[in-house]
């Protein structure tokens, strides 16, 4: 595993310990939007907007339109390759460029791009919507670097031949990268539009390599069909069954499922979203990172990856982060999330119609909402594999 983002072997400490054992997360979250739309730090509709913005607007289709735009014109595929924030910005997707580099690696008939986040879930969020889950899962982020073919072929069905290169792309809080693929065979009467619906975003990660057919990016990733040069049985095998990685399966979930599965998990992503400020000193998005990436090191729960997991840390990253800058006072966080969980507080009082409360907390006619290896690049954050 690299160490690119930073480390730590002690433990991050919560605000109350007790009160995160034992009051649940929907409580917790409710409690800090709370607290802080109370103090005017946050508007209500500053969280609302974060989390229609990734459940409808942003998405793999994003992703789709920048890869049939490279397909069809040259030009702009160089300056894609190039820039990668100032190209997608040509069509309307906006990329913090203070906040990192958007960096797009082009697979060819001899090589083979993966993207991963080794220590948490760093991705190009504008292109290609939230990570999967199985993209978050531990097994996924050790095996993509230890054995990548062998994850390739037995988790996504993507078997290379000997003679395809792979290289693995760690991304981090500083450069997300992103996969150019190969464009299908048979597509030359294809317009882009029509381009776009063979793009899947499993492909943009790298999981996948487009055949005839491929798949619709929108439908949150399908798995696009192989064409028959994806032949061959990968190479090392000796090796890759040294390797202990048989108890750690990557998950796989509902590719038809909502973004978020609980109104909590939408509710902490979008909290943290709204509150990073770069011109704040202590609230840029690598300050809130960092406390991400400790807690995920520290505890992070079950191997299998689950959003319910996940998400989790993220709450309690949210919540060190904000009550160690002074934005949220442990005390006042307390009372108010233990006000939440024994019913005697609602989020009515502070969201009404917010899709993602409960429709029995709600007052009535109010539920209707209810690493690679070899290459001497100036970054160093990828791992080659032969």
């Amino acid at each position: 595993m690299t160490d690119d983002h930073g480390s730590s072997d002690d433990p991050p400490s919560h605000p109350d310990p007790e009160l995160r054992d034992e009051i649940d997360p929907q409580a917790r979250a409710r409690a800090l939007q709370s607290l802080l739309t109370e103090k005017g730090i946050l508007s209500t509709d500053a969280v609302d907007e974060v989390i229609a913005t990734y459940e409808g607007d942003v998405g793999p289709m994003n992703g789709a339109r920048v890869v049939a735009r490279a397909w069809t014109d040259p030009e702009y595929r160089e300056w894609l390759l190039a820039d990668g924030i100032e190209a997608v910005a040509d069509l309307d997707i906006s990329v913090n460029d203070e906040v990192m580099e958007l960096r797009v690696v082009e697979n060819s008939e001899n090589t083979h791009n993966v993207v991963v986040c080794t220590l948490c879930s760093c991705y190009p969020w504008a292109v290609l919507g939230l990570p999967p889950t199985w993209y978050k899962s531990p097994a996924y982020r050790s095996r993509v670097v230890d054995e990548p073919r062998a994850l390739l072929r037995e988790e996504f069905d993507t078997d290379l031949d000997d003679s395809v290169d792979v290289e693995v792309w760690d991304s981090n809080s500083e450069v997300r990268y992103m996969v150019l693929p190969q464009r299908p065979e048979g597509t030359e009467d294809m317009d882009e539009t029509e381009l776009a619906e063979l793009v899947s975003r499993n492909a943009m990660i790298g999981v996948e390599r487009l055949g005839d057919g491929g798949a619709i990016a929108s439908d949150g990733g399908a798995r696009a069909a192989r064409g028959d040069s994806a032949g061959g049985s990968g190479s090392g095998t000796g090796a890759i069954a040294e390797i202990d990685t048989a108890g750690k399966p990557v998950p796989r979930v509902d590719d038809d499922g909502p973004t978020f599965v609980e109104p909590w998990m939408a509710r902490s992503f979008a909290l943290a979203v709204a509150l990073t400020d770069e011109d704040e000193p202590g609230r840029a998005w690598d300050d809130f990172r960092a406390e991400l990436v400790a807690e995920l090191e520290a505890a992070p729960g079950a191997e299998d990856g689950s959003d319910a997991d996940y998400y989790g840390a993220w709450l309690a990253a949210l919540e060190r982060f904000l009550t160690e800058r002074g934005l949220v006072d442990g005390a006042d966080f307390s009372a108010r999330a233990t006000a939440f969980a024994d019913g005697e507080r609602n989020a009515h009082e502070f969201v009404e119609g917010d899709p993602h409360a409960h429709a029995d907390q709600l007052p009535e006619g109010h539920a209707d909402g209810a690493h690679h290896h070899g290459h001497d690049d100036d970054h160093g954050h990828g791992h080659h594999h032969h």
